[in-house]
């Protein structure tokens, strides 16, 4: 059996009652090779944009001679990706390049039963735009591994999220790593604050920022 890091192994447990996964942006398809070898789901699309990491993943599959169960797939985002998927994963880019992906193919987005979601950025910006565009997030949890990574589940169903689920999420457990991710980046603000003129506007919005995270932190 594959092995996976924490982030992996999150990805993967968030996918469930699946039939068939479409894995975007698959790297090495150690991802999509778990899905199979645990039966999480009959069958995976694994898909990159490129090349080079889809030759990768070609490679992988062949060597856990999964290829009846999962399909390599030149494809920029979801375009290429079939009529029978009923999940997505999507993870380890941007906010920006996650939200042109759905944004690109939105009418496919909108039928998935599950996307599942990891950007390595603005994660209250992503979530602002899954509120704004007539998405609700199922499930969301923060993993550390090396570094902190908050992933999330969504589906096409309309809700509104208030600033503080924008910023803090939804449904994240207030547990020892969120803790410690809100700590991380109160220090990272604090540090940054003091380089900061007082009387620019960058100064306030940083305070504004500091005293959200504190009074949340405070009241856990």
């Amino acid at each position: 059996m594959i092995k996976l890091s924490k982030r992996l192994v999150t990805l993967f447990n968030m996918v469930e009652g699946s039939e068939v996964v479409a894995d975007i942006g698959c790297d090495h398809a150690l991802l999509s090779i778990a899905l199979i070898q645990h039966k999480k789901c009959k069958k995976v699309y694994a898909c990159d944009v490129n090349e080079g990491p889809l030759q990768r993943a070609k490679n992988a599959i062949i060597s856990a001679h999964l290829e009846d169960y999962i399909t390599p797939v030149l494809s920029n985002g979801l375009k290429e990706i079939q009529d029978d998927t009923d999940t997505v994963v999507i993870a380890g880019m941007g906010w920006e390049t996650i939200v042109s992906i759905l944004m690109n193919d939105f009418d496919k987005a909108k039928s998935m039963k599950r996307i599942i979601i990891q950007s390595n950025t603005h994660v209250d910006e992503l979530r602002r735009w899954i509120s704004d565009n007539g998405f609700k997030i199922d499930k969301e949890c923060i993993v550390k591994d090396s570094h902190f990574y908050q992933i999330l589940s969504i589906h096409y169903e309309t809700e509104k999220l208030n600033e503080d689920q924008i910023l803090f999420g939804k449904c994240i457990v207030p547990n020892e790593v969120f803790k410690e991710y809100w700590q991380h980046i109160l220090s990272k603000k604090q540090r940054i604050m003091q380089h900061i003129p007082k009387d620019s506007t960058m100064y306030l919005e940083t305070k504004m920022f500091i005293d959200k995270i504190k009074n949340k932190l405070l009241n856990l």
